[in-house]
């Protein structure tokens, strides 16, 4: 045979390698932890199942006579949903996401979290105090720090009650036994840390621990679990599986994999099996600025289009120009689902931008700056928006179309005022029942003079104990309170922290906002963001860019492109190793246009359209005939 004459080697099997590499780690008398990059449609997932099952091919037996599992850590319920049918449910591995395995690891320890508890809020409490000590009585400040310490004083004085805690990682955790969401990763973190107990009982339990995404997974737990591996390395093994180009959570591990100890593998997976050759060339540039990871398209991809479209950012009708884009874009690729909205992906890569075209950029703007509030409430789980709209929206939405019956159940299920207990205790059930319809009532007369704030929908509630009112809003609700402002000069000497204002804004919020903020986080709306598309994937995407919708406060797509120049902090973020815009911008860039499996279109609105070409051009980015200032004609 001539071998000359051979049909080339296909490189559809290029990481198969790396299967067999990770299978090498997972030995259970002589582990090898690692972080395996994988980069945008890389068969992550796949990778992970094949260890799983390596997993189990070779330990089962011994496994399951010691009574231990493999445990795997995954970002959404989604993914943990098929991962867990890929595994064909068996019980030797528990799939979980983050809050719901700290959790199941901390749940029998009921007298060392309510200790916890315990010295956190007294902890809370002094602190509060000594700012009270040091601040202005009558003033808004004053109040929310009063109200706030005695929610906490309240919840501490119960905690001796309190015989077995709760909590539930998809629900508001009203009861007073309950933990929240924050409170459990903490815990969970500290015992590991703290106790060599919970220590050795993890090793044992769990040999290997497998984390996907990790790049995003909680700062404070990955820490936590770098200690435990690092003191019981021969026993074993933590499988870090992600990208940190895809990192766009900002409590996620920054820098992960400079994190890694010593000793550490990391394999890495070069094949997209995702997307056309145009777009893996695309985003290999994208994220040449910030590390040297290249991945390579298969040999049967085909070329596929990416296309970059700039409009100066006073565009009147923007909707329009889309409009425009995706038919040029249907006569470029053939493809008439273009023309179809529904049929493209259409993303935000800012959540301001959908923020203002929704109808809630107040809302937005009140919050979302806060860094400590910021991840919460883009993924919907921020305490004080949530009570509006889990709590609130829901009743008031049931009420106006009249269903009675969701109304009532609503009631049931949320309201202190129908709780078991008050309602076994009240010699006459039917008027307790009163009371809470009394209380709806008088919730919607709010709207028979049209739309009323969060504030007021906040004051009602709290006056009639319709639901149960987050520690948080109590502050912001003292704050509000007209009989707690003091004069002029003592509000201006004793200002309320920039949490409490931004409570303060949200009350101010017509309430209609919250309709439009729930659909958006709850991924119901029309416009996605890089969150809400993480590993998935689509084969017409189309991706705004907007600098003057987004503000610049947090990213900055004019500089990434090159129409503006990178600001002063942005450079000595670059030079101290600090995350800075550039780089939040380019790594949200990476993952929206990552997600296109045939045609991309990009549009940015610039301050400057022309610079941005020339930028692009010269960077590599884009070829001449690829990027359009306006509409072709």
């Amino acid at each position: 045979m001539n071998v000359d004459n051979a049909p080339p080697q296909s490189n559809v099997t290029l990481d198969d390698d790396v299967e067999a590499e990770i299978a090498s780690y997972l030995d259970l008398e002589n582990p090898s932890s690692f972080f395996l990059f994988a980069g945008a449609g890389a068969g992550k997932t796949r990778s992970l199942v094949n260890a799983l099952r390596h997993i189990a091919t070779k330990y089962r037996d011994t496994l399951r006579l010691r009574a231990r599992h493999v445990a795997v850590i995954t970002y959404t319920n989604a993914a943990c949903e098929e991962i867990t049918r890929r595994l064909e449910y068996d019980p030797l591995f528990v799939v979980q996401t983050i809050h719901s395995f700290a959790w199941s690891q901390i749940q029998g320890f009921s007298s060392d979290i309510r200790e916890w508890l315990r010295s956190n809020l007294q902890t809370e409490i002094a602190d509060l105090t000594a700012e009270e000590a040091k601040g202005r009585a009558g003033t808004k400040a004053s109040a929310a720090r009063l109200a706030s310490i005695e929610s906490k004083q309240r919840r501490l004085g119960r905690l001796d009650e309190i015989k077995a805690f709760t909590y539930n990682p998809s629900s508001e955790n009203r009861e007073r036994n309950a933990l929240n969401h924050s409170e459990v990763i903490k815990i969970f973190a500290t015992f590991l840390l703290e106790k060599s107990l919970m220590q050795r009982m993890f090793v044992e339990r769990y040999p290997f621990l497998l984390i996907d995404e990790s790049q995003d997974t909680n700062k404070t737990l990955i820490d936590a679990f770098l200690t435990v591996q690092q003191a019981h390395a021969r026993r074993f093994c933590l499988g870090l599986i992600g990208d940190t180009m895809q990192r766009i959570y900002l409590d996620g591990k920054e820098n992960i994999e400079r994190a890694l100890p010593r000793g550490w593998e990391t394999p890495k997976k070069v094949l997209n099996h995702r997307s056309p050759r145009r777009i893996v060339r695309l985003i290999n540039a994208i994220r040449s600025g910030a590390d040297e990871q290249l991945q390579e398209p298969r040999d049967d991809a085909s070329e596929g289009w990416a296309r970059l479209f700039a409009f100066p950012v006073d565009t009147p009708d923007k909707p329009a120009v889309e409009d425009g884009v995706r038919a040029y874009m249907a006569d470029l690729t053939g493809d008439a689902s273009w023309i179809d909205r529904d049929q493209c992906k259409i993303l935000t890569l800012e959540h301001h931008m959908a923020a203002k075209r929704m109808g809630f950029e107040q809302l937005f703007d009140a919050i979302a700056p806060i860094e400590a509030f910021r991840t919460a409430f883009l993924d919907g789980s921020f305490a004080p928006t949530r009570f509006f709209t889990h709590s609130v929206l829901p009743l008031v939405a049931a009420t106006q179309r009249g269903d009675k019956f969701l109304a009532t159940k609503l009631v049931r299920e949320a309201s202190p005022l129908l709780r078991k207990d008050v309602l076994k205790g009240s010699e006459k059930p039917l008027d307790q029942l009163r009371i809470a319809q009394a209380a709806i009532d008088s919730l919607m007369s709010l709207w028979a003079n049209g739309d009323p704030t969060c504030g007021a929908v906040l004051k009602n509630v709290a006056s009639t104990d319709l639901f149960v009112v987050p520690d948080s809003l109590k502050a912001a609700l003292a704050a509000l309170s007209t009989e707690a402002v003091g004069t002029e000069s003592d509000e201006e000497a004793d200002p309320v922290g920039e949490s409490v204002a931004a409570l303060l804004t949200l009350l101010d919020c017509p309430f209609s906002m919250i309709a439009a903020y729930a659909s958006y986080v709850a991924r119901e709306a029309s416009f996605d963001t890089h969150q809400g598309v993480k590993g998935l994937e689509f084969d017409r995407v189309m991706v705004l860019m907007d600098d003057g919708d987004s503000r610049g406060f947090l990213f900055g797509y004019d500089k990434l492109l090159g129409a503006k120049a990178p600001s002063a902090s942005d450079l000595k973020n670059a030079e101290e190793g600090k995350d800075s815009s550039l780089d939040r911008t380019r790594r949200l860039f990476y993952v929206t246009c990552s997600r296109a499996k045939s045609s991309l279109a990009l549009v940015a609105y610039s301050t400057d359209p022309g610079a941005m070409k020339t930028h692009v051009i010269q960077s590599g980015l884009f070829d001449e005939d690829e990027v359009h200032l306006g509409l072709p004609a």
